[in-house]
């Protein structure tokens, strides 16, 4: 009986350990979701895929630099390079793209104060947002302006 009476007492704080992963893991999923539909319905009113691209680097370039200092530049070399490859020569469309780059930089600025746990749930759907916005980008048959 006492055998019975130590493994229960030692399975029930197993158990609960258990639940509080699944909890933690189930809300973290939840906001991760939340984060993705967020992202989705903003984008959703842009039409043009290389502003909604800009627009995310912008977000990522604030969030790395609020997570790991103004010295990172990590995301507006991206930026950078956007701008070479999709208006080399063309100014007006290069201040569209900057004035994308810079809404999203402000828009993430407005959400988050500080680097925590929702943070690193913006990036991971961001990122998984930018992901999907490449492949549109680079789809062959995707129309063009």
């Amino acid at each position: 009986m006492r055998v019975f009476l130590l493994i229960s007492l030692l399975l029930v704080p197993c158990s609960a350990s258990a639940q509080i992963d699944d909890a933690a893991r189930e809300a973290a999923l939840k906001a991760r979701e939340e984060a993705e539909r967020r992202i989705e319905a903003d984008t959703v009113q842009m039409t043009d895929l290389v502003e909604i691209m800009a627009k995310n680097l912008g977000q990522m370039h604030y969030l790395r630099t609020l997570c790991f200092g103004l010295g990172d530049q990590h995301w507006r070399e991206y930026m950078e390079g956007l701008l070479d490859v999709e208006a080399p020569d063309d100014t007006s469309r290069q201040r569209d793209l900057t004035q994308a780059f810079n809404a999203g930089f402000y828009q993430a600025q407005e959400r988050h104060e500080r680097c925590d746990a929702t943070v690193s749930t913006d990036v991971a759907a961001l990122a998984e947002n930018g992901r999907s916005v490449a492949n549109m980008l680079g789809d062959p048959f995707r129309e063009l302006d």
